[in-house]
């Protein structure tokens, strides 16, 4: 054969596999998600109310795993008040994605140590323990962020109800102080991904830098004849949990 062309096929093959290469590098580094869970107070005495939370997000990641992620959040009730929006920004980082044999791989091992454990320690293993072990390394992708989350809550100061004591009875308010808030957000998901889908679950902490939320209480006697003194408190709600359940697609 010429050399001429074998020259040209070699440039051919090497040139097509640099542009898979790139091509391979090149998926799953955006990815869009939708989430839906529960979101509230951290003091549970200030009460959820509807704590429901939808998200929708678009990630962009860099080859090394680093990225920015924004999009739009929304509840029907923020801490018992009506109707909150927000939009996240944050910055991430995620590790590589396992193939489904390795997490397969990572799941039995992790199963058949768990076993070996109990039973160093004089501990039968259970069907329900070594699931656990098997199921908890089928995800094979872990991200965390970090961020901040302008938001705009629509509705108005409210009651979030009365409770009875022997002789006394107290009210609780929640007093919305601005519409606008601004949250810092910190928090990390764990996914099992199929071919570009991905499952998991995102936890996070939210911490109000803007002092929307007060949490009123008043304490009072129930009849003037039992006597007693009326006490009134005012507590800031500043943290925030939530746990999401999410579906994505990376590409």
């Amino acid at each position: 054969m010429d050399m001429k062309k074998i020259l040209f096929c070699l440039a051919l093959l090497l040139g097509s596999g640099l542009a898979m290469r790139a091509q391979d590098a090149a998926q799953g580094l955006q990815e869009i998600r939708f989430g839906v869970g529960v979101r509230g107070p951290v003091d549970r005495s200030v009460g959820w109310g509807s704590p429901e939370i939808v998200s929708l997000s678009y990630a962009h990641y860099g080859q090394r795993g680093y990225g920015i992620r924004t999009g739009i959040e929304f509840m029907p009730q923020n801490t018992r008040i009506d109707t909150y929006f927000g939009i996240p920004v944050a910055f991430s980082a995620r590790t590589r994605a396992y193939s489904l044999k390795e997490s397969i791989g990572h799941g039995i091992t992790s199963a058949a140590a768990g076993a070996v454990r109990d039973a160093y320690y004089g501990i039968e293993p259970t069907a329900k323990s070594l699931f656990s072990d098997f199921l908890l390394n089928l995800f094979n992708r872990a991200e965390f962020f970090a961020g901040l989350t302008p938001g705009y809550i629509a509705g108005e100061s409210r009651s979030a109800g009365s409770s009875y004591g022997n002789y006394t009875q107290t009210d609780q308010y929640i007093n919305l102080n601005h519409h606008f808030s601004l949250t810092a957000d910190v928090g990390f998901s764990l996914s099992f991904r199929i071919w570009r889908f991905n499952i998991g679950v995102v936890p996070a902490v939210h911490y109000y830098l803007t002092n929307n939320f007060t949490s009123i209480s008043e304490t009072y006697p129930i009849s003037e004849e039992v006597g007693g003194n009326h006490s009134h408190t005012e507590t800031p709600v500043r943290f925030h949990f939530s746990a999401l359940g999410a579906l994505s697609f990376s590409f």
